[in-house]
């Protein structure tokens, strides 16, 4: 009698990555860490710039940096706990902030290339006087940093994340369907911009103060309760866009334009240092800023007008989940 083959486990179709799952995880666990020090380190560093100015130091300036810190924490460290269990909306939400912050990450670097130029003249505004290898150090890590933090990160997160492996390690490991299933990633991130945004207007003090607004500068509660108004906006857009509605990219798209618009005209008309004035920064810091070469001219306004451009050309991107049937899809 002849003996039957063994058989044997079929191999499985992909690498399980939860070991690289753990060490990511991990990695932003110890990240959101550094953005709760940062807290501490934000309000000394404002109490002795104030001290340096000889101003009073203002917990409301220093309160939207301290929310940013938190929110950043708060998020690394869930993000975190979330990949070391390998869930999937972890996953899919880490590819999202990823693109998001190598997208962000780009247009500083381009900010920060350009302003290496006029920091030897405002180092000497400030009264420091530096030997040029001294300068050339202080360029080249202020560079470093800058595309270690915003594009080396952001560039990881997305070459691991981004994994057929990685996904599908975090699909068998989590078979439930998550809620970050049910939207395409890149219109996921369009929601996260959304909230964001929203959260901002909310509760960063004295952001609404002022609102520039077809050429002038609205003030007062007018500009707050049109900030408001925007903010709802932004709500009302980030659930229209989950459930992916052609009416809200639409009526998203020409606001989003209109106002852009608004914005470069005004800025075209209306000092930017008035408003940063009119915003409630201190004088002091209002003196820095027109120190500084890059706020002459029209520079900030240029940026302005590409990061609305890119921004605007992200919407159009979007445009194909909006089609009537579309289904969920994924980055890769």
């Amino acid at each position: 009698m002849d003996t039957p083959p063994l058989t044997t486990p079929a191999t499985p179709a992909y690498r399980d990555r939860h070991t690289g799952l753990i060490v990511f995880g991990i990695m932003e666990i110890i990240m959101g860490g550094f953005c709760l020090l940062m807290v501490p380190l934000t309000v000394f560093g404002q109490v002795m710039t104030a001290k340096k100015n000889g101003a009073e130091f203002s917990l409301a300036l220093a309160t939207p940096t301290i929310l940013i810190f938190l929110a950043m924490a708060t998020g690394l460290i869930w993000l975190g706990i979330g990949s070391i269990q390998a869930r999937r909306w972890a996953r899919a939400l880490l590819l999202c902030f990823g693109w998001l912050g190598l997208g962000i990450g780009l247009v500083s670097l381009v900010v920060v290339v350009a302003s290496l130029g006029s920091m030897d003249e405002l180092m000497r505004q400030q009264g420091q006087q530096l030997p040029p290898g001294a300068v050339a150090v202080a360029k080249f890590f202020t560079v470093a940093t800058v595309l270690f933090i915003y594009v080396l990160i952001p560039g990881a997160l997305i070459l691991f994340y981004r994994s057929p492996h990685v996904k599908l390690t975090c699909e068998n490991r989590d078979p439930v369907a998550r809620w970050t299933d049910l939207c395409p990633l890149p219109v996921l991130a369009m929601c996260i911009l959304q909230v964001y945004g929203a959260g901002c207007l909310l509760f960063i003090p004295g952001f609404g103060a002022v609102m520039p607004l077809a050429g002038f500068m609205v003030t007062g509660w007018p500009a707050r309760l049109l900030w408001f108004g925007f903010a709802g906006f932004s709500i009302y857009a980030a659930r229209g866009f989950y459930r992916q509605i052609p009416r809200v990219w639409l009526i998203y798209t020409v606001v989003v334009v209109g106002f852009g618009l608004s914005s470069v005209l005004t800025f075209l008309r209306v000092d930017l240092l008035e408003y940063y004035r009119t915003v409630g920064l201190p004088e002091w810091q209002i003196k820095q800023m027109a120190a500084n070469p890059l706020m002459k001219g029209n520079f900030i306004v240029g940026l302005s007008a590409l990061s609305m451009t890119l921004f605007v050309g992200f919407l159009l991107y979007l445009r194909r989940y909006f089609s009537q049937g579309s289904k969920p899809a994924d980055l890769n």
